[in-house]
């Protein structure tokens, strides 16, 4: 039986309504159709009308009692994710944003990648879409040069990733030309569908509007060049008070930074040592570097080639759900499907997108495989697998959009904290461990590799962005870092050639976050580039993986104490039928705050 709509419900429904006239970009989440401007507007303007919008959506919900358990926990979560989005604006860490990822210019460049292509009409979204990201990019740079006017000066590292993005975009990857490729090949087919894209004129505008697209990406370049580079920062860190507010937006929770710090740095040790027993489970007495390259000499922990990597993660996504489906999760009919995929982005990020509110378009798992990369290695990737689909994201966002009787929109489909869904796809990582699902030793192994990513995560992010001291050369030896390994690494940091680091002695930097990363994981060199350069230039984002999971793993705890005559699937069940909500949310909703 339906829930009926209340009060609250319907000013949540106009919230989405209205927040997907200002950011169009919503539509790729929920799979409806674009609005008729396809872009947002990423000037400063544009982010004011964002923000009036959440004032005026504060103040009409300050004046309503909630009816419910449920409008108690949708007020709550409203309350915490638009003040949190305000407090970000009103300190101007909201307009101009550069970084490598998750800013306006990747936004813009995979703007096209989860837009449907089956009719006409959703390729005339496709091509209206791409005949507007010169206004796109138009308005992004307008909220640059409104940050460098108002002193928010984008840092070195930052600026340098959007330069070779940008470059990366004119040369290896062509977003633009991607879309006229694509459309092409639906036109030159026999069906319905090529017979009516021939007798449109989209073929022609594509192509007109994918050469203004790369002289629109030429002149962004230009700009970041000569107008914005030479005004880059050197100062990585953003300093303890904006640190905090990006992790109230990510974590939905506070973070006591010493002890978490703390707690970050007596986890790598306890991953080291389980790395070295597993190490020399497998191996005997070898290291734990040298385990892991063994390993990937193993041709059992090989695949060669996109197509061998896409059925191998089909088939262990398959199998996850078919194992785990009504044993310690209720699985809906609808999200039993997850179709894993090769995004065309290149850039190595790997990263799930849920299904379309009407199911048109099925949870999907996403692997954006570098050009060239052909080989890949089992046993570091299975708990990828199972992170960004079964346990993990598939079952969490997927539950969220199912929950249509109960819950409005915005809780379905847009309160999204990454502390609260990436920290539970960690837990479900360590739940597939606690399983049986790794016992082979390798994959374990790998399983320890990931985990030691996102603890070291923490030690950077909390080190570099509030200028903490370094760990001892003690400690570096208690985890496997030796200081002839530690200085080489310094020396060969990407970061070296972009100059002094503006920091004391002894206290963290951009380099000495990159000897720690390239000390602690299994990587290849260029992709970890790309994982530091993350670090520096998204604050509080990478933490919240780990520092999620502990508090996923605390929670599941005080639930069973609480509730000792209940099961692991009922503490699943109930804790994924609230959706995504701020940490601190999620502990009273479960009753175990």
């Amino acid at each position: 039986m339906s829930r009926p709509q209340t009060a609250t419900d319907e000013v949540a429904e106009k919230y989405v309504k209205e927040l997907g006239d200002l950011l169009p970009s919503l539509a790729e989440v929920t799979g409806k159709p674009l609005p008729q401007h396809t872009w947002e507007d990423f000037s400063a303007a544009g982010a004011e009308a964002v923000a009036q919008l959440n004032r005026d959506t504060l103040a009409q919900l300050d004046k309503l009692p909630p009816q419910d358990s449920i409008d108690e926990v949708t007020q709550a979560a409203m309350h915490h994710r638009l003040g949190t989005d305000l407090a970000l604006y009103e300190a101007g860490l909201e307009v101009g944003t550069v970084a490598n990822i998750a800013s306006p210019l990747q936004q813009i460049r995979d703007g096209f990648t989860l837009l449907p292509t089956q009719t006409l009409a959703q390729w005339e979204d496709m091509v209206r879409r791409l005949e507007q990201v010169p206004t796109a990019i138009a308005s992004y740079r307008s909220g640059v040069q409104s940050a460098l006017e108002a002193d928010r000066r984008p840092t070195a590292v930052a600026v340098a990733a959007a330069l070779k993005d940008l470059q990366q975009q004119r040369t290896q990857t062509d977003p633009y030309a991607r879309v006229v490729k694509q459309l092409k090949e639906a036109a030159a087919g026999e069906d319905a569908l090529a017979r009516e894209l021939k007798n449109s004129d989209l073929l022609s505008r594509a192509g007109a509007a994918a050469t203004a697209a790369m002289e629109a990406t030429t002149d962004l370049a230009g700009f970041f060049a000569s107008e914005v580079q030479p005004h880059a920062s050197n100062e990585d860190a953003v300093g303890a008070q904006a640190l905090s507010l990006y992790h109230e937006s990510f974590l939905g929770a506070g973070v006591e930074p010493e002890e978490t710090y703390q707690w970050a740095l007596e986890r790598l040790r306890q991953i080291h040592r389980d790395q070295k027993q597993l190490a020399n489970q497998i191996y005997g007495d070898v290291g734990v570097q040298e385990a892991m390259e063994r390993l990937n000499e193993e041709p059992a922990y090989q695949l060669h080639g996109t197509e061998a990597l896409l059925k191998w993660m089909q088939a262990t996504a398959d199998e996850a759900v078919d194992n785990l489906a009504q044993s310690h999760f209720t699985v809906p009919d609808q999200i039993r499907q997850i179709e894993c995929c090769i995004s065309p982005a290149g850039d190595g990020g790997i990263f799930y997108t849920a299904p379309a509110d009407d199911y048109s378009r099925p949870g999907r798992m996403w692997w954006a495989v570098p050009p060239g990369q052909e080989l890949f290695h089992t046993w570091q990737e299975k708990t990828t697998v199972y992170h960004e689909g079964m346990p993990g994201h598939h079952m969490q966002l997927g539950i969220a959009v199912t929950r249509k009787e109960e819950m409005n929109s915005w809780r379905r489909l847009l309160c999204w904290y990454s502390g609260h869904g990436e920290g539970w796809a960690l837990y479900a990582e360590a739940l597939m461990e606690e399983l049986g699902y790794l016992s082979d030793p390798a994959d374990r192994l790998g399983l320890l590799d990931a985990q030691r990513l996102r603890a070291a995560r923490v030690v950077v992010d909390l080190g570099v962005h509030t200028g903490m001291k370094l760990p001892s050369a003690s400690y570096l030896a208690d985890i496997g870092i030796d200081e002839e390994a530690w200085r080489r690494q310094l020396d060969s940091s990407p970061y070296v050639a972009l100059g002094d680091t503006a920091v004391a002695e002894g206290v963290w930097d951009r380099n000495a976050v990159w000897a720690f990363m390239a000390n602690n994981v299994a990587m290849d060199p260029s992709f970890l580039a790309f994982e530091t350069t993350r670090y520096l230039t998204w604050p509080g984002q990478a933490s919240s993986y780990a520092v999620g999971q502990r508090h996923w793993e605390e929670t599941r705890h005080k639930f069973q104490v609480a509730n000792p005559q209940a099961s692991l699937k009922d503490f699943h069940d109930q804790a994924l039928a609230l959706g995504g909500l701020p940490l601190s949310v999620l502990d009273s909703a479960l009753g175990v705050s």
